[in-house]
């Protein structure tokens, strides 16, 4: 770079150090530079100049004839103008994408009117590459949002994609923000949704008017148990504890499949209480102690027991 000046050295360096910093999730040669570069923006706690909540490059369309779950009609970005838009790349066997659940479901939530997020399920595996399987695990991780079945990993090599979890942002003008791989990702996007809300808003560029999106929750055939974790047997008392973990509550059942009783009122927040009172957080194992069981639960953050107060 001998006789470049200040400037482009500075930024040239800076993309490097980018580069090397990731290991194995680094852009691919080819990737824009104005992505390296908003995500070289996060190291030095988001930093931006105004002029750098909006992206300079166009993010890459999506193709037609792809499957989408989650939603009445295909999307397109060109639709979504007005919107900030959320691309999560992802695939439903992978421990990662699942812990970043929590997070996107926080920001959707939180910015329900400026943003839409979509999952882009880009198959890791064979057996991902379906949508009826995609479908089961939207509906086993309570996905909300619209999910596009990237079989054949077109929008993952549009988007130069390394790795997964990742994730993009989108401007409301359809030019690319900011991109990120890896977990933890609710803090950085907060801050920055927040601050390209600002910038757009004062322009008059934002569209605040709600989408409600046709999810499968919705359409699925209402059972007795949803997405039930494990089975314990009470030979004694001739017993079936189930934990319906789905629904959020344990059922008790005859080894013949009668069912006896229900424990949990079907919230989510722990609290303990009679059978009728006490919740739980999608249980899964149990075990028998005594006159009474156990639980442990599943949640992507740590287990947790709630104590019942009726003998078994």
């Amino acid at each position: 770079m001998r006789g470049a000046s200040k400037s482009t050295r500075a930024a040239c360096c800076c993309i490097l150090l980018l580069i090397a910093g990731r290991g194995e999730t680094a852009a691919p040669s080819g990737q824009t530079s104005s992505v390296l570069a908003a995500s070289a923006g996060n190291k030095i706690g988001l930093s931006f100049r105004m002029s750098e909540y909006r992206g300079k490059t166009t993010a890459p369309e999506f193709h037609e004839g792809m499957e989408w779950l989650n939603t009445k009609s295909p999307l397109s970005l060109r639709d979504l103008r007005g919107k900030i838009v959320l691309l999560d790349f992802w695939t439903y066997c992978c421990i990662n994408c699942m812990h970043i659940l929590p997070d996107l479901k926080r920001l959707e939530h939180k910015y329900r009117n400026e943003l839409v997020v979509i999952g882009v399920h880009s198959a890791k595996f064979t057996t991902e590459q379906d949508t009826e399987n995609i479908r089961q695990a939207i509906l086993r991780y309570e996905i909300e949002h619209p999910v596009v079945n990237d079989r054949d990993m077109v929008i993952w090599r549009a988007y130069n994609v390394r790795s997964w979890p990742t994730v993009f942002l989108i401007d409301p003008l359809g030019k690319i923000v900011y991109s990120r791989p890896g977990e933890g990702v609710y803090e950085p996007f907060d801050e920055l949704i927040a601050r390209v809300i600002g910038t757009f808003d004062q322009e008059g560029l934002l569209n605040r008017k709600p989408i409600e999106f046709n999810v499968e929750r919705k359409r699925a055939a209402e059972s007795i148990l949803f997405f039930p974790g494990k089975v314990l047997t009470d030979e004694k008392s001739r017993r079936l504890f189930i934990a319906d973990s789905n629904h959020n509550r344990i059922v008790i059942a005859s080894l013949d499949g009668e069912i006896k009783e229900v424990i949990g009122s079907g919230a989510i927040p722990f609290r303990d209480g009679s059978f009728e009172e006490a919740t739980f957080n999608h249980p899964q194992g149990m075990a028998l102690h005594g006159k009474a069981f156990t639980l442990r639960t599943r949640k992507i953050t740590p287990f947790a027991s709630p104590t019942l107060r009726r003998g078994l």
